[in-house]
Order: structure tokens, then sequence, then C-alpha cells
């Protein structure tokens, strides 16, 4: 993997940082809920670091978990998605949990439990089926007419979309997550505000100071976690030598609260395994 850090000045919206940055921006963000539900959302409310679930990222983030303000006071979490691996379904069960766990955690009855929305935005066509849209809806077999309604809801997202099942506004905003083209010129709101927002972002010395904090930190951390697993591996032969650098870069990451999906990828970059042994992997260090 290359130790290059890409300047702020040229992040695309489909990089992690950029991405958090962007949807941190309460208009944009209402705006894209809005076009995707395709229902008005009064205001959002971001939830601080102190009430985020363990495994969310502090800082700028690689997830994002916002309220929405309505009369039932719907739970979204968002994330993008940048690297192809399996797993994303239960991935969304487990982002799920969390926050279920989390609003029980306050004392609600599980009769209280909001309804939820896990969104992912992936830079690629996760079920290779070509739509831009995919949802996931529960029914009960042998009645396909009934609904099983558990409150929970799962979007995924295909930037590389070929039937345009989304909102105008969506597909637009795909369009932009997969060409970073600044020479686009948006019709919608939710586009026009995405890429002010990213320009913004670009432009912010502030955010560049932190921005190369971030980087450079996590650049030395993941490089100081592969040389540690080497040498330890060198003493017990090459598989071990790779079993302990993948130990060692999952609880480097974790050390840094990310969160195990960005684990998961940079196990796939780092070591070249497939990507349901990259989760296994994540998953055995990560609880440990």
């Amino acid at each position: 993997m290359s130790t290059t850090i890409t300047p702020l000045s040229q992040l695309p919206l489909s990089d992690d940082f950029m991405f958090g940055e962007v949807m941190r921006q309460p208009d944009v963000c209402r705006l894209f809920l809005e076009c995707l539900l395709e229902k008005d959302i009064a205001r959002i409310e971001y939830i601080s670091k102190q009430e985020d679930m363990t495994d969310d990222v502090s800082g700028h983030g690689i997830r994002l978990d916002v309220y929405l303000n309505d009369a039932a006071g719907t739970h979204y979490d968002i994330e993008m998605q940048k690297i192809s691996s399996n797993g994303l379904e239960r991935r969304i069960r487990y982002y799920q949990s969390g926050i279920d766990r989390r609003c029980l955690g306050k004392g609600l009855d599980y009769t209280e439990l909001p309804e939820s929305y896990v969104i992912f935005i992936c830079d690629f066509d996760y079920y290779h089926a070509g739509l831009a849209r995919y949802e996931r809806i529960s029914r009960i077999n042998g009645h396909k007419d009934i609904v099983y309604d558990d409150g929970s809801h799962a979007i995924i997202l295909n930037s590389h979309y070929e039937e345009g099942n989304a909102p105008a506004p969506i597909l637009e905003f795909l369009d932009y997550v997969r060409t970073n083209n600044d020479q686009l010129q948006p019709s919608s709101e939710l586009v026009q505000r995405a890429k002010q927002a990213v320009h913004t972002v670009r432009n912010d010395r502030t955010k560049e100071v932190s921005y190369m904090t971030w980087a450079m930190k996590t650049r030395d951390l993941l490089r100081q976690g592969r040389e540690e697993g080497r040498a330890e591996g060198r003493e017990e032969g090459r598989a071990e030598m790779r079993e302990e650098g993948i130990k060692a870069l999952v609880v480097t990451l974790k050390g840094l609260s990310q969160t195990p999906n960005l684990a998961v990828q940079k196990v796939i970059e780092q070591f070249g395994l497939s990507a349901a042994e990259a989760e296994e992997k994540t998953k055995l260090y990560w609880e440990q």
C-alpha cells in the first residue's frame, strides 16, 4: 500500500474524511435524507461523541450517526463504502443492533424502539444487478402480501448503477460520487450544496491541518503495526508473521477509534485476503 497522503485539496466526496465532513453539514444531510426517502424532515440532530456507539470514530469520522427529529425520532446511520466486500448484510445487522442497544440503554422499552435506517453509499454495485437503490423489505414466507415490519430499514446505494430506480437528485448525487467531476453543473439543490461543501472543505485551512494530522497519525500507526507484526513474525516464520501483521493492523485501527468496516478494508489492501477472510480476522482480533 502506498504511504502517500492525498492532499485535502484533491479529496473526492467518496473519501471517508471528506464524506464525513460534507455529511456533517446539516443542510446537505437533511436534503440527502429527504430526497432518498421522499419525505420532509424538519431538522436533524447529530449524536455527540459522548453518545456515540462504541465502534464509531472520533473527530473526523468514517461513520456518521444522525437523529431525525420527526414525530417518531427516527435514527439514521449513513456510511460511505469504497471497497467491495462481502457481508454488508451482516454489517447492517450489527449496526442496527447497536442502534437498538443504544436506545434501550436509555431506558426505553422494546415497544418504544424508534424507526431506524442504515444506509450504505457504495462506489460499486454490491449485488451486480445494476440498480441504483437496493432496499430490504421483509415478508412472511408463503404470504408475500404480509410485510414483517420491525421498524428497521436497510438501503444500499450503487454509484455504478445502470437502472435509475431512485429519485433524480439521488442519481445525480451518485454520479458525483462516482465521477468526482468538478465540472459537473448539478441541477438538484442536493448536489449543488454537496459540491459546494466539498469545495469549502478542500479550501479550509483549519480542516487541512486536522486532516493532515489525522492522516499522518493513521499512516504512521499503520506502518508501525505492520513493522511490529513483521518483526515478531521473523522469529515465528512467515505464516505467523502474516498473522501478527494482521493482528497488529486491526488492533492499531481499533486503538485509533476506527470502525471494523475500515479495518476489513485495510486488511484486504495490506494482506490480499478475501473479503470473507478479512472479516473473520477483523472480528477475531477486534473482540480480543
